[in-house]
C-alpha cells in the first residue's frame, strides 16, 4: 500500500484512507462520562453504519472500518486511558499508511457550552490531555478535530470531577442533540472530502 491510496483485491486504488478517533477511557466506570463524548460520537457512527468494532490488542484500540464513498474509513476508540491515546493513533497511522491530514479526532472541550460542536484543522492541546498525548506521539499539531462542548465544572467541583462525572437529565439530552450533529457533519466530511466545507456548514 502506498500512502494515501488503499488497494482492494481487485487492484482499484481506493483514493483515500481516512481515521477517525473517538476519545475517551474504556471501562464501563467510564461510560456516559462528560470525559468519553468521543467515544460516544464514534459509537454513534459506528452503530449508524452497522459495523462493529474488533479489540485490536497489539494497537491497543476498538478499531471497525468500512467503505463511504470510494474510501477505506477506519474508526477507532484507544483502549490506552486519555492521557496515552498518542500510543494507539500513532500505531494506527503507522500501520496503515495513513497521512496525519487524514486523521480526525473528536474529544470533550471544558471551554465550549454543553453541546456546542466546533470543526478545526489543526491547533495546540488546549490543555486537553488525550490530544496533547496525539501530539507528542505523531509529532504535529495539523489535525482534523471535532470538539463537543461540557462546559466548565461548577463553582467547588475540581476539573477531574468534573469531566469524569456523567451529564445530568437536561445535559444529556443537548449532548444527544449534539450527536446528532457530529455523526452528520462526520458523514458530510466523508462525502464532501473536505475539512472546509464541513466547518463551513456546521461551525456556527
Amino acid at each position: 500500500m502506498i500512502a494515501g491510496c488503499y488497494y482492494t483485491s481487485f487492484l482499484w486504488c481506493i483514493s483515500m484512507v481516512k481515521m477517525i478517533v473517538g476519545l475517551g477511557n474504556p471501562g464501563s466506570k467510564y461510560q456516559q462520562t462528560k470525559h468519553n463524548v468521543g467515544f460516544m460520537a464514534v459509537d454513534r457512527l459506528v452503530k449508524d453504519l452497522d459495523i462493529s468494532f474488533t479489540e485490536d490488542k497489539a494497537f491497543k484500540a476498538l478499531v471497525g472500518s468500512a467503505f463511504i464513498n470510494q474510501e477505506k474509513v477506519y474508526f477507532v476508540k484507544p483502549t490506552t486511558f486519555m492521557n496515552n491515546s498518542g500510543l494507539a493513533v500513532r500505531a494506527l497511522l503507522t500501520y496503515y499508511n495513513i497521512s496525519t491530514k487524514d486523521l480526525m479526532v473528536i474529544y470533550d472541550d471544558l471551554d465550549m457550552a454543553v453541546g456546542k460542536i466546533r470543526l478545526r484543522q489543526k491547533g495546540s492541546a488546549g490543555g486537553h490531555n488525550g490530544i496533547k498525548s496525539i501530539i507528542a506521539h505523531i509529532g504535529t499539531q495539523e489535525f482534523d478535530r471535532v470538539k463537543i462542548g461540557i462546559g466548565r465544572p461548577s463553582h467547588g467541583m475540581s476539573v477531574i470531577n468534573h469531566v469524569l462525572g456523567k451529564f445530568d437529565t437536561d445535559d444529556m439530552i443537548t449532548i444527544n442533540i449534539a450527536l446528532d450533529k457530529v455523526d452528520k457533519a462526520i458523514n458530510y466530511y466523508l462525502q464532501e472530502k473536505s475539512i472546509e466545507k464541513t466547518m463551513q456548514q456546521f461551525n456556527g
